[in-house]
């Protein structure tokens, strides 16, 4: 059981895979399924826990390096010697090779579309695992009936055979008639098998880690669109900063810090043609894109230990007046945290630098947040405490995305 300050890497990988598949209806369930599918291959393989919490954490995030739909596509559609689907892989080693608790996924991420035939024994076991894996994912079809498909599937594994590890193919041979095996992979219990499979080799890591991991998250949300590049960096610093001034506790400072970094990880679940527009969106954009924070809260809420922090994340486009959005919530139900994150999220989006337009001033700046104190949207007081701090703060954002964009420059 977990105590408080302590979380589940795989659970908010978990949530963060699901956040990805829901881009497009072609991915639904695709990380879990091939987490399950690498999970049982590797238990037949008799492998070591920590070699098997590698693989499945590995297979979990294994496409996090694919930023566009047109990847995503390409991914699912590709064949089974797919030498030019590296690149993802390689962006999602980058993505993930700095966080300790993710260091040697990540590494299994950086070759899961290596080839045995070509790579032979320089490629580590668990991506092969993985290649595997993700291969009878995309063969299968959830609208066709599972026992139906497995001759076939199998047919075309055996037809590839030289691409795959021998290992894994042996274990995937010695699974082909357990029916469980394709019953659960092409279910809804697919969503609670790996968990409940994985308790006893889950990577437990503290509130300092955890801000580690939303910081790559949040760079994974950011390097989505080149106009949002460094914006949740922003955020972050702001939310830490107002909450500091505020008088809040070192620890609700540093879980502040986190919803700042994770305040828009729902846009993982909105298309990269609605967030790189370069103009006006339609009104049917505007309504998927609205949807952003109500995601960002049902992927939080899931992961154990941050149930608290979902909504000061997720209410950073809620208003005082109950004219925000997605809950409409006003008052009393808008905490002093939440509140703080909505004045963190317009502060950085009006003062930073985006490639159409440069950002405002103090004056302009101040200008539109007394404006929407007298209209009613957001609270005066942490307004005031802005205006008040307004160089402190603004440098705190400058240096904080500055460091975000060297980062940014140097992955692409």
């Amino acid at each position: 059981m977990l105590s408080e300050n302590e979380f589940s890497v795989f659970d908010f990988a978990s949530c963060i895979s699901d956040a990805i598949d829901l881009i497009s209806p072609i991915m639904q369930s695709h990380h879990k399924k091939v987490a399950y599918f690498s999970y049982n291959i590797a238990m037949q393989m008799n492998l070591p826990d920590d070699m098997i919490r590698d693989i499945v954490l590995a297979a979990v995030l294994h496409d996090i390096g694919a930023f566009s739909d047109n990847e995503r596509t390409k991914i699912v559609s590709a064949g089974f010697d797919e030498g030019d689907l590296a690149v993802h892989a390689e962006m999602g080693y980058k993505l993930l090779k700095s966080f300790e608790p993710l260091q040697n996924a990540a590494k299994l991420i950086q070759m899961h579309h290596a080839c045995y035939d070509k790579m032979g024994d320089a490629v580590p076991i668990g991506s092969y695992v993985v290649h595997l894996a993700d291969r009878i994912a995309v063969t299968l079809d959830d609208s066709k009936e599972v026992f139906e498909q497995i001759p076939k599937v199998m047919e075309k594994i055996e037809e590839n055979c030289a691409v795959f590890h021998p290992a894994a193919l042996d274990a995937l041979r010695a699974l082909e008639n357990v029916e469980c095996f394709w019953i659960e992979a092409c279910s809804i219990s697919v969503s609670y098998s790996i968990p409940d499979r994985m308790k006893h080799i889950h990577k437990i890591i503290d509130t300092r880690t955890l801000r580690d991991f939303a910081k790559v998250v949040a760079n994974f949300i950011d390097y989505r669109s080149r106009f949002t590049s460094t914006h949740s960096s922003g955020v972050a610093a702001v939310a830490l900063e107002l909450t500091r001034l505020s008088g809040f506790s070192e620890s609700e400072c540093d879980m502040m810090e986190i919803a700042g970094f994770l305040h828009d990880v729902g846009k993982l679940a909105i298309s990269n043609d609605i967030l790189e527009k370069k103009g006006a969106l339609s009104e049917e954009e505007v309504n998927e894109m609205r949807k952003h924070t109500y995601y960002t809260y049902v992927i939080l809420n899931k992961i154990k230990g941050l149930e608290h922090i979902s909504t000061w994340a997720a209410y950073h486009h809620e208003k005082l007046d109950g004219k925000g959005y997605p809950f409409h919530i006003k008052g009393a139900q808008f905490t002093k945290l939440a509140r703080i994150m909505a004045v963190a999220d317009i502060f950085t989006a009006i003062t930073e630098d985006r490639p159409y337009r440069s950002g405002m001033n103090e004056d302009e700046a101040m200008r539109v947040l007394n404006n929407m104190v007298i209209n009613g949207s957001i609270d005066p007081i942490i307004v005031k405490l802005t205006e008040d701090n307004f160089e402190h703060i603004n440098t705190v954002r400058i240096c904080a995305q500055k460091v975000a964009l060297e980062e940014y420059m140097a992955f692409h």
